[in-house]
């Protein structure tokens, strides 16, 4: 027993330190100055993609600035609210409610909203601009 708990055990350790290394980079560089590479999906289209500004709206985060994360990435506040209560249900942590990630169609869901974000974004029209970076 103790055999396939600790390859578990490593890997959530891993795992956690990964992301807090991540976090921290993005807590103290701030993407605003450039810090980071420029959407590559951008650069070759000119389109948004669904990720633009989560770079930013991620620093914004960790800084405690909602209004302009959401800004950033309106979209990216719900993914990570999501995942974490996904992680937390497939960790046995947290609220007994079932993770809606875990539902059969939630991968159609999930790239149906991911097109339709990715569409209204790009649109020209004045209440779309808003979901621009």
């Amino acid at each position: 027993m103790q055999a396939t708990s600790l390859p578990k055990k490593s890997f959530l350790l891993a795992g956690t330190a990964g992301l807090l290394g991540l976090l921290s980079l993005y807590y103290f560089f701030d993407p605003h100055q450039g810090a980071f590479p420029a959407c590559p999906f951008y650069q070759l289209t000119g389109w948004f993609c669904t990720g633009c500004g989560s770079q930013r709206a991620l620093h914004d985060l960790l800084h405690l600035n909602l209004l302009e994360s959401l800004g950033h990435n309106l979209l990216l506040l719900p993914a990570l609210v999501l995942v974490a209560w996904h992680g937390a249900h497939l960790a046995g942590v947290g609220p007994k409610a079932k993770s809606p990630l875990g539902a059969t169609r939630a991968p159609r869901y999930i790239l149906m909203v991911i097109g339709i974000f990715t569409l209204a974004r790009n649109l020209p029209w004045d209440p779309f601009q808003f979901l621009a970076p």
